[in-house]
C-alpha cells in the first residue's frame, strides 16, 4: 500500500521525542495518564541540553518501566 510522506518545519530549538512504548506504558495506568506525565515532565526539561534531556527522561521514567526503552531525540539547529 503507498504511503503518502509529509514535511513539517521544525522551528530551531524544538525538539523532536521518537520513544517506544516502554517510556510511558505502566501497568493499571492509561496511555494518556502515561503521555500526559510525559508532557509535564519534557515540558520541565525542554531548554536543557539535549543530552540532558535524555538523561533526564530515563531517570525519571525507567526506573519504573518494565519494558525496554529507546528513545531519539533530535533538536534543529539555526542555519547560517
Amino acid at each position: 500500500m503507498p504511503r503518502r510522506s509529509a514535511r513539517e518545519p521544525l522551528p530551531p530549538g524544538s525538539t523532536l521525542l521518537f520513544f517506544t512504548d516502554g517510556l510511558i506504558e505502566r501497568r493499571g495506568e492509561s496511555l494518556d495518564d502515561g503521555m500526559a506525565r510525559l508532557r509535564r515532565h519534557t515540558a520541565d526539561q525542554a531548554r536543557a541540553p539535549l543530552e540532558v534531556f535524555c538523561d533526564e527522561l530515563i531517570l525519571k521514567f525507567g526506573a519504573e518501566a518494565t519494558d525496554d526503552i529507546a528513545l531519539l531525540a533530535l533538536r534543529p539547529t539555526p542555519t547560517a
